[in-house]
């Protein structure tokens, strides 16, 4: 398991501004476009040539991040 703190900190590579990743039995999830990246030895690889398509992408170009622009950011006061 990946400290909360450190898992803050991780974002999705296609989208590292705006996008934050979720922690599974197998991995770390992204919120938007749902790539599942790998953990070993609680140490995440963000690398997408490692990551795991979601189902119903056969590429990633099928990806919703790469389709359409994120939404703005949330700014908090």
């Amino acid at each position: 398991m990946i400290p909360q703190d450190f898992l803050d900190l991780l974002r999705c590579p296609l989208s590292p501004s705006e996008v934050r990743l979720d922690q599974s039995e197998d991995g770390l999830i992204c919120q938007r476009c749902r790539l599942k990246f790998p953990v070993k030895e609680d140490i995440p690889s963000l690398l997408v040539e490692t990551a795991e398509l979601p189902p119903g992408c056969a590429g990633l170009e099928d990806l919703p991040c790469q389709r359409t622009p994120a939404p703005p950011a949330e700014v908090h006061a």
